[in-house]
């Protein structure tokens, strides 16, 4: 064994891992001490999820020339990660994706009981996917506190895939809580939470740093980092560029409110006379006395929801997580149906359309559509899957689809990756995947559910600037937890809260300040009509 270094809990020697032949990183060296909370940095792609699974023993380095991984989690030091999962809690987006096809009742073959909150959540202290057997009762005491940390104790009964995404990400971090690890590797786990939720759960991760558990986490967001963190670990490229005490002007600098003013975005409520011209005019989609029921694997309902998209709008939907942002846009994409006495129209008919029909005119990107794709398929061939609004199974393309397919890869720089498997990229790297997947058939309406989660900074830079373009072909439906991700394009917002609409207003002075300014969108259309 090489020279160990004194007190550290972990420490790499010069070490690589490949996956699937490829190397992805190279050349570690690098040491965690007690006391430490790091903040892991990087673009998509540069090995910071893959970092986190070697740190936790989930995969090795590379059997030639990979280094050496040392252990001490216990004081003795030890190649071998065996037993180390009891001490270092994981929590991630794809282990969240993960979970969900294993759990979800809408792709499991059997008819068995759906796994519950707590059983999850009990599956923590047995290092398993599903519960072997029954808690005693001082393990259903870990759960209980565990589920009462993270706020979801009235949720414990629940099945797991009833969940939104934000209480599923609450759910993975009590299962991670519950065998009370020494070490908790967090994973971009703000994707999905809205603003009070992530407060909260940032407020519970610095309390656990105060109270001696050792935090390392990633993040594409410099304001999501608790004030714990005292070291910057930087990947790219799977090598470290970076590594050091955390400089308080970096790391945590404050996101900006808004790249074009944005912080003086105001909303006008939508008035009668506003609703009664809108009324009058064609429209994208349309909801009357719109209601929808539980069903399965879905818990929030819609109540009485009227709703229009006019051509040329393009709308925000806010809401915290679970008050029925999912069951709207499942809705509208056709894969639930309103209940008795309510309407939903498309394209200014109000003939009934098939879900085939509905699909070939709507682009829809999520983190569950990301997380049901579950096959072995190329970049090119997932891309391509998007003609035919199909999930894990390939059709014929044509030439033209083939030159399609093309055009939207290098759209969005996804040269290097055409010839992978959509399942050995990062998380990021995937979403780019399915948000290319979803326009690759030029839908007249595109549905984005949170989509900006997981990209790093310049991934949502040019994504915003990419959807703002052709926002003048294709109306836009927006969904997103964060003020910063709100597209220059949005002209309409709604709020919803406990299953209804509750607000529906319209963009006023950002969109009067950016009229005329040079290169926006309402500065190009004006400049046509006068042509």
């Amino acid at each position: 064994m090489p020279q160990y270094r004194h007190q550290s809990l972990i420490h790499l020697e010069s070490v690589s891992v490949m996956l699937a032949g490829k190397w992805v990183l190279r050349d570690l060296t690098w040491s965690l001490h007690q006391g430490e909370h790091w903040a892991v940095l990087g673009p998509n792609g540069a090995g910071k999820s893959t970092f986190l699974r070697l740190l936790r023993g989930e995969i090795w380095p590379a059997p030639v020339h990979g280094g050496t991984r040392i252990y001490a989690l216990d004081g003795k030091p030890t190649q071998s990660p065996i037993g180390v999962e009891r001490h270092i809690g994981l929590v991630s987006a794809e282990q969240q994706q993960q979970l969900w096809r294993k759990h979800s009742r809408r792709y499991r073959d059997d008819f068995s009981t759906p796994i519950t909150v707590e059983q999850l959540v009990f599956t923590g202290l047995l290092h398993t996917e599903l519960p072997t057997r029954s808690p005693r009762p001082a393990e259903r005491k870990q759960v209980d506190l565990a589920l009462e940390r993270v706020g979801m104790t009235h949720l414990a009964a629940a099945p797991f895939d009833s969940l939104s995404q934000g209480q599923m990400r609450r759910a993975l971090i009590a299962r991670a809580l519950v065998a009370q690890p020494r070490l908790l590797l967090l994973d971009e786990i703000g994707v999905g939470l809205d603003a009070p939720t992530r407060r909260a759960l940032y407020a519970l991760i610095q309390q656990l740093a105060e109270q001696g558990v050792t935090i390392l986490m990633t993040s594409h967001r410099g304001d999501e980092f608790i004030p714990a963190i005292s070291n910057i670990l930087e990947l790219r490229e799977g090598r470290i560029a970076a590594s050091g005490p955390r400089q308080r002007s970096a790391g945590q600098r404050p996101l900006r409110a808004n790249r074009r003013g944005r912080l003086q975005d105001d909303w006008q409520p939508l008035t009668a006379n506003d609703q009664a011209e809108r009324e009058a005019a064609p429209f994208v989609v349309r909801l009357t006395h719109v209601s929808v029921s539980p069903e399965l694997g879905q818990r929030a309902v819609l109540h009485n929801v009227n709703w229009r998209m006019n051509p040329g709008e393009h709308w925000l939907i806010k809401g915290d997580n679970g008050v029925g942002k999912s069951a709207l846009l499942k809705l509208i994409l056709g894969e639930c149906r309103p209940a008795h006495g309510g309407q939903i129209a498309y394209f200014n008919s109000v003939a009934p359309r098939s879900v085939w029909e509905i699909k070939q005119r709507i682009g829809y990107v999520s983190a569950e559509l990301q997380a049901r794709y579950s096959a072995d398929h190329t970049v090119e061939q997932v891309i391509a899957s998007g003609f035919s609004a199909s999930l894990n199974w390939l059709t014929p393309i044509t030439a033209a689809q083939r030159k399609r397919v093309e055009e939207v890869i290098a759209q969005f720089r996804l040269q290097p990756l055409a010839k992978q498997s959509v399942q050995q990229l990062s998380y990021g790297q995937a979403r780019r995947v399915f948000i290319a997947r979803a326009l690759v058939h030029r839908p007249a309406l595109l549905i984005l559910d949170e989509v900006f989660d997981g990209l790093d900074a310049r991934a949502r830079s040019d994504l915003r600037t990419f959807l703002d373009v052709i926002a003048a072909e294709v109306s836009i439906i927006l969904v997103s937890h964060h003020e910063e991700d709100l597209l220059d394009c949005i002209t309409h917002r709604a709020i919803l809260a406990g299953g209804c609409i509750i607000e529906q207003s319209v963009r006023t002075t950002h969109i009067r300040e950016s009229q005329d300014k040079p290169g926006t969108i309402a500065a190009r259309e004006r400049k046509r009509s006068s042509a």
